[in-house]
């Protein structure tokens, strides 16, 4: 993420009617960016998604995210508001499609969340 000093040299030579403006959403935006807790995250393009691995070790699960294009990265997160939450090991088993990531585990039945992001 940029520095505010930054904003402020490329926004210091426009008319102080709006320079003002436009700083304050910037410094707004720097200083509330989150990843939220509802489905799709606050200020990014990323969507939460919860799942279980497999119940037999390094074997291929699909994890559906209703996304409707391919998510090109997953970023695990853990839940610090639910006793029991895990980070678990996961294997890209094959490229993600508009419905699916498929993944792989050597934990087994674990529960664990996701930000995808297209």
């Amino acid at each position: 993420m940029a520095t505010k000093g930054f904003i402020d040299t490329q926004i210091n030579n426009l008319p102080v009617n709006i320079r003002y403006p436009l700083k304050n959403a910037f410094y707004y935006m720097m200083d509330n960016w989150r990843f939220g807790k509802d489905r799709r995250a606050e200020n990014a393009q990323l969507y939460r998604v919860t799942s279980t691995t497999a119940t037999t070790a390094n074997t291929e699960f699909t994890v559906p995210h209703g996304i409707g294009m391919a998510p090109t990265q997953l970023l695990p997160i853990l839940d610090l508001s639910k006793v029991g939450s895990q980070l678990v090991p996961l294997t890209v088993s094959r490229a993600a499609d508009s419905q699916n990531v498929y993944l792989t585990s050597s934990s087994t039945g674990a529960v664990f969340t996701v930000l995808l992001e297209v």
